[in-house]
């Protein structure tokens, strides 16, 4: 009987209904990628890593020109890039 007394009393969890007043929405987004891409015929691994703060790009090796990491920086904002639909290939035309 004891047994049964402990099992209603600690047991016992009530349920409650909990109405959403807004609509869930992201607040913190971050995406990153990698891919591979040649430069004047040197292949570099390439990273961006974006959130809500800003985004920085990742470049290994390192390209001992600047004008090398200029054009990959500029890239990201190449019309016709876009890093989930761009494929292994294409070849885009940058500014330095």
């Amino acid at each position: 009987m004891l047994d049964i007394f402990n099992h209603i009393v600690f047991n016992y969890h009530k349920i409650m209904k909990i109405e959403i007043t807004e609509t869930p929405k992201i607040t913190y987004n971050k995406v990153i990628y990698v891919f591979k891409a040649k430069v004047e015929g040197k292949e570099y691994k390439i990273g961006r890593h974006e959130d809500d703060n800003g985004a920085e790009v990742y470049v290994d090796p390192h390209p001992e020109k600047d004008e090398v990491y200029d054009a990959i920086e500029n890239l990201f904002y190449h019309d016709d890039f876009h890093y989930n639909t761009t494929q292994a290939g294409e070849t885009l035309e940058v500014e330095d």
